[in-house]
């Protein structure tokens, strides 16, 4: 017998539990990093709603997260930093008229792996950067249901400056170890 992964999809349950997976666009904000611009990511993991049928219920999730930011800093200067985190969310979930539902609430996220690029090398100049290992940020999605494939909109903003004192050495441009850096990014994702 063939194993997989099944969504629960009974229509008579009053709970949803499901597979999430997004595509997103994240950048680094704050006062200690040079020229971030958008750079794309993904997300995939585990979703969990309560209490479906109810005009407020709960909507939590536990995923792994690429993100970061890429930078315009010319061909010796650091070009991007990638990201992977592990973010869990448990969002109150308010049902509006027509059935699309918003979210809005606290993530916490762990930094598994970080790195730091130079010019156009595809192999990382830093791993392990000097970024505090937990982030706080607000999330908020709109989510569109349908029968097979739900649509998820959202975004997550940072709330905690995750520089650590980062110091490097022999990468230009300058990265003020003082400066604030918080994340943020904008999902659109599938629920199954």
């Amino acid at each position: 017998m063939p194993f997989g992964l099944i969504a629960q999809t009974n229509n008579s349950s009053n709970h949803k539990l499901g597979v999430k997976t997004s595509f997103n666009l994240s950048s680094m904000a704050g006062t200690a990093l040079e020229n971030p611009r958008i750079k794309f990511g993904y997300t995939a993991g585990t979703y969990f709603i309560s209490n479906i049928k109810n005009k407020i219920s709960i909507y939590s999730e536990i995923i792994g997260n690429f993100k970061g930011s890429n930078f315009k800093n010319g061909d010796v200067g650091y070009s991007k930093i990638a990201l992977f985190y592990v973010d869990a969310s448990l969002l109150p979930l308010f049902r509006l008229k027509n059935e699309h539902s918003i979210c809005l609430g606290p993530t916490v996220s762990y930094l598994a792996l970080s790195s730091l690029y130079v010019g156009d090398k595809k192999k990382s100049e830093i791993d392990k950067l000097a970024l505090k290992p937990w982030e706080y940020s607000i999330a908020m999605y709109y989510l569109v249901p349908k029968s097979v494939v739900s649509f998820q909109f959202g975004t997550k903003i940072g709330i905690r400056n995750i520089n650590d004192n980062i110091i490097l050495d022999n990468v230009t441009p300058t990265i003020n170890p003082n400066g604030t850096i918080q994340n943020i990014s904008f999902e659109i994702g599938m629920l199954f």
